[in-house]
């Protein structure tokens, strides 16, 4: 994070810093310094940094997206009753398992 914080020519510039997933750890360790120099927005996108209804509101423009091609997912269908073995199937890296009924 320091290193395109420092890069940026005007600092002051709001930057928003969306945490996503967790593969290169499940904790950050950040210098004070960085959020001193920096306008620095950080934020989660999980369940809980959006509400129910939020999420739900972008829902349909979301499967629209999906569906004219613009936004490309790769799920892997799993029946639900294969749920725990959901748990411990690898993937690979941009594929998601998706349960089905």
């Amino acid at each position: 994070m320091p290193a395109p914080l420092k890069a940026r020519t005007d600092r002051s510039k709001p930057l928003a810093w969306i945490e996503i997933g967790s593969v290169a750890g499940r904790e950050i360790t950040l210098p004070s310094s960085v959020l001193r120099a920096a306008n620095l927005n950080l934020m989660g996108s999980g369940q809980g940094s959006v509400t129910a209804a939020g999420i739900l509101a972008e829902l349909s423009s979301l499967v629209a997206e999906i569906t004219s091609g613009a936004v490309a997912v790769d799920p892997l269908p799993m029946p639900l009753d294969r749920v725990e073995r959901a748990w411990s199937t690898p993937t690979a890296p941009g594929r998601r398992i998706v349960l089905t009924p």
